[in-house]
């Protein structure tokens, strides 16, 4: 089972999802101040383009020109992305976007970043790959900043442990991996 934190992890990797909702929110700036933030290149580069705002309209988001001013770019080697995807099953390895298996395999080597996804499958991955400790609901993260907001079902604490929980059952099964 996943153990539940008691400390705010000071070292976050974002995945696309949370960048959007975070920029939505109207929180960005202040993550990266309560935050050291990472971003995985095929997330920075290929996954996150603009946020709507709650009447539709497409908001740019621009984030190449701060990269090592407000957070730090991380990447594999092609090779490295190719031999971790090998890691899992075919099914959850569709599931899973370049940019989530790029920042899930910098994760796996880093123990001092936690990842942090509303994605299901990205976070079972977490929970098949034996890292939920080393995950962050976006929940966790707001009110680890100090911010209260409204949130969807995908974003809470509840959500992100049921992914994690069911990765750990999918491991405990021999479900999820091909190794």
């Amino acid at each position: 089972m996943t153990k539940k934190r008691t400390t705010r992890p000071s070292l976050v990797l974002l995945d696309a999802d949370v960048i959007i909702d975070l920029h939505g929110f109207g929180v960005w700036d202040e993550i990266l101040s309560k935050y050291k933030i990472f971003i995985s290149s095929i997330i920075l580069r290929q996954e996150v383009y603009f946020h709507e705002d709650e009447v539709g309209h497409k908001h740019p988001i621009d984030l190449t020109k701060d990269v090592d001013k407000k957070f730090k770019e991380l990447s594999v080697t092609a090779d490295e992305l190719r031999e971790f995807a090998e890691r899992f099953d075919p099914v959850l390895k569709a599931e899973i976007h370049q940019g989530e298996k790029e920042a899930l395999c910098v994760v796996s080597a880093n123990e001092e970043l936690h990842f942090c996804t509303c994605d299901h499958a990205p976070a079972v991955a977490l929970g098949v790959l034996g890292f939920g400790d080393r995950g962050i609901s976006f929940e966790m993260l707001l009110k680890g900043a100090g911010i209260t907001k409204t949130l969807l079902p995908k974003h809470t604490e509840e959500t992100f442990q049921r992914y994690l929980k069911e990765g750990s059952i999918m491991r405990i099964q021999g479900r999820g991996t091909s190794i």
